[in-house]
């Protein structure tokens, strides 16, 4: 079985190095994009220039740790979510569904990233315990820290869309 096995990843190894075989590259984007007057895309500059916040929180080993990144809300000021970032009325419809490098996706409600609705800072998280994170789980992760269950933590996350729900 171990010669089995060898061989296998042997194999493997030459296909990807005769070029057959190709091994997708982490994403290292996300797109901000949707409803919003100014989409962007954060890379590892715009990201760095942004002001930097941590939380502490559960993650998927039950564990606290500290999360430093960006909060959501700066994120989505600067892409124009909200129009003279005053969220109210018909604007309290609107939504953020963010996506994983897998499609895994969750919504959350634009009033939850807002300081003047909640008490939590929800923010896009690319280093824990002072440390990048691990490829499995970056280069950036959505945390909720008040969640109970760590389920909307959005690992890898590709893509920010800000969207309005409509009246049926």
């Amino acid at each position: 079985m171990k010669k089995t096995f060898l061989k296998s990843v042997l194999l493997f190894t030459l296909l990807i190095a005769a070029g057959f075989v190709k091994v997708q590259a982490q994403n290292t984007q996300v797109a901000v994009e949707g409803d919003v007057a100014r989409p962007f895309k954060i890379n590892a500059a715009t990201f760095a220039a942004m002001k930097r916040t941590t939380v502490k929180a559960m993650a998927h080993d039950k564990k606290e740790h500290e999360y430093s990144g960006v909060s959501l809300y700066d994120i989505l000021t600067k892409a124009e979510a909200v129009s003279n970032n005053q969220l109210k009325g018909k604007l309290l419809a609107k939504y953020v569904l963010i996506t994983a490098a897998d499609n895994y996706q969750v919504v959350i409600a634009l009033p939850e990233f807002d300081p003047a609705f909640s008490e939590q800072t929800i923010i896009l998280a690319n280093k824990e315990d002072g440390k990048s994170l691990a490829a499995n789980v970056g280069p950036y992760q959505l945390i909720v820290p008040k969640d109970k269950k760590p389920a909307r933590c959005v690992r890898q996350v590709t893509s920010i869309n800000v969207q309005t729900a409509k009246n049926h």
